[in-house]
């Protein structure tokens, strides 16, 4: 039997969703464990669980178990675990938000637990043994609106704005053109952007052109070849070598599976 979830999402305050940020609560409903392989993304990821741990193996090899953990822009997929799930809250973020959220940058950072700095270990507890997980979802929104709440970011507008250029192309769009809408040489942007980002602008196109045709491999029967092609990749065999890489298994297998280990029903958004 799959796992099934219900989702529910906050309204965030106009402050946030400008930024970018996405934030969910899951409610476990029915079902077994969460045993999953959570593929590459474009994003950081934050997860806090609620009356669980998880237990987390990163791109780098590392395994470890965490009530919260962050996952940063890694290359590889990441293995996630939960004997006796009951509920948990993700946040979805632009890398440069949170390198300004945490200060730092996170790069291919993978599990990550004690990032989100002062008082994050009073935050993460309380969320952990809450019964009431809007409430919980609430305290984390709070939080990041306070840190955020300055609107300076430590990221260069420059950098910024190529890194929502790739998301919006899918990653269709090479170096050279966004050096030169931007002004700068090609050394110049990959320099920044991997300061700042944490990965080069072509690393961050190669992950934002496979959630494309991630998207459309799990959420449409459209032929896997005319989704290679439309994602940009040569062709079929190219989108089959990178969702090896990115996501651990080949599109076909991931079409097969979609759906089979993790249901999910959504409710309206709340207040």
């Amino acid at each position: 039997m799959a796992t099934l979830w219900t989702r529910s999402r906050p309204t965030l305050p106009p402050s946030l969703c400008r930024l970018g940020i996405e934030v969910a609560a899951f409610r476990k409903d029915g079902g077994a464990g969460y045993r999953r392989i959570e593929p590459a993304a474009p994003e950081t990821v934050m997860v806090f669980g609620i009356g669980t741990e998880w237990r987390v193996a990163t791109p780098s090899g590392e395994t470890g178990t965490h009530r919260a953990f962050v996952a940063g822009l890694a290359m590889r997929p990441h293995h996630v675990v939960s004997d006796h799930p009951t509920a948990c809250i993700e946040i979805r973020l632009p890398p440069w938000v949170a390198g300004d959220l945490f200060q730092t940058v996170l790069g291919e950072t993978g599990g990550v637990v004690g990032m989100l700095g002062r008082g994050s270990d009073q935050l993460v507890e309380m969320v952990a043994n809450t019964n009431d997980p809007g409430a919980a979802t609430l305290e984390i929104v709070l939080m990041m609106a306070a840190r955020l709440s300055s609107g300076i970011s430590r990221t260069k507008a420059e950098v910024r704005w190529a890194w929502r250029r790739v998301i919006q192309t899918n990653g269709q769009v090479s170096v050279r053109d966004l050096a030169r809408e931007i002004g700068w040489s090609d050394r110049h942007l990959t320099a920044c952007f991997r300061k700042q980002i944490g990965l080069s602008p072509k690393a961050a196109a190669r992950l934002a052109r496979f959630s494309w045709a991630h998207r459309h491999v799990t959420g449409t029967d459209r032929p896997l070849a005319l989704v290679a092609i439309d994602a940009g990749y040569s062709d079929q065999s190219h989108m089959n070598r990178e969702f090896k890489e990115l996501a651990g298994a080949a599109p076909k297998v991931i079409r097969r599976a979609a759906g089979c280990d993790v249901a999910i029903r959504d409710e309206p958004p709340t207040l």
